[in-house]
């Protein structure tokens, strides 16, 4: 796949394009119906799928408060958009430029001018342009006008829940500790990455290595233990982590610490992904160290008494 980082001046290369506009921000089961409809059309008319995406999230640019906000980092996002066959990837800068431009000249200057798209796709309330005022009835009458056509896809459901998928309810699943329903919604275990870094290696001494890692801008889960899968290279292993502040020891910082099982290397400044499989327990403070090494041991046999059941 092809990743452009654009903006209202770019100059993109390339015509004819089959493309889907949207945030999709987690790229969950609703998503990926979309993307594989797009991708399928695509191939079928020898054409180039695409997708118009941006950054920051409008929702983060209009509040300027929602920092742990996205459920996927930008290069995960890049990577699925890879695997499920998509061809181009356009980020588009979300500034104050863009958010005053009218839908009329979004149109021309984006869909029309700079990706000259021959096939547009959108959800059945997408809206764009200043104020929001654009809607699917104007991209309908301007693509008769500069010849696109247009593709509206109607809210899609879960089947078995008959909900619709959303990425709001994936943000609460995460806040909230229920990650189980989080990745039923998202097809795949939703995850956090980051560079190993050194810690204070009080874990150490309790025969409890653990990879830290400092979380980033996307959301944060609900502070706590965690059953997870964690990817090292090509390797995947079973695994728990904990994330939060860790207060029996004082701790100030937030960091995600995992304990890889049956694992005895120095992988520090190698990049991981930990997988949140399944929510053990809360964060809490406990009265002594010796009762925090005892709950650890606990907590070790639940995770792995959940990966033998998996």
């Amino acid at each position: 796949m092809q990743t452009h980082n654009i903006n209202l001046n770019s100059k993109v290369e390339g015509h004819l394009f089959h493309l889907a506009i949207g945030n999709f921000d987690g790229i969950h089961l609703g998503h990926q119906q979309i993307i594989n409809s797009l991708v399928k059309e695509a191939k079928e008319l020898n054409r180039p799928s695409a997708i118009l995406s941006f950054n920051p999230h409008p929702r983060q640019f209009f509040s300027r408060e929602l920092d742990q906000y996205q459920i996927l980092s930008e290069e995960k996002k890049q990577l699925i958009f890879t695997e499920l066959g998509i061809d181009h990837y356009f980020c588009l800068k979300f500034d104050e430029l863009l958010s005053n431009l009218s839908p009329v000249d979004f149109i021309k200057k984006i869909i029309v001018d700079q990706l000259k798209v021959e096939k547009l796709i959108v959800g059945y309330d997408f809206r764009f342009g200043k104020d929001r005022k654009g809607d699917t009835n104007l991209l309908l009458d301007h693509g008769k006008i500069h010849g696109f056509n247009l593709k509206t896809i109607e809210q899609i459901t879960n089947p078995k829940t008959k909900t619709p998928y959303s990425s709001t309810d994936i943000r609460e699943c995460i806040r909230t500790g229920e990650i189980e329903e989080a990745n039923l919604l998202l097809g795949r275990p939703w995850s956090m990455q980051g560079k190993v870094i050194h810690g204070d290696k009080r874990a150490r001494k309790m025969n409890f290595p653990t990879a830290n890692i400092l979380p980033h801008n996307e959301i944060y889960p609900l502070k706590g233990v965690y059953a997870v899968n964690i990817k090292f290279g090509d390797e995947v292993n079973k695994g728990i982590a904990n994330f939060g502040i860790r207060p029996t020891v004082e701790g100030e910082k937030l960091l995600l610490e995992a304990h890889l099982f049956d694992f005895d290397r120095d992988i520090y400044g190698n990049y991981l992904t930990v997988e949140f499989l399944a929510f053990i327990r809360g964060e809490k403070k406990f009265e002594t160290f010796d009762y925090l090494v005892e709950q650890i041991n606990k907590d070790i046999q639940i995770a792995k008494d959940y990966h033998l059941r998996k």
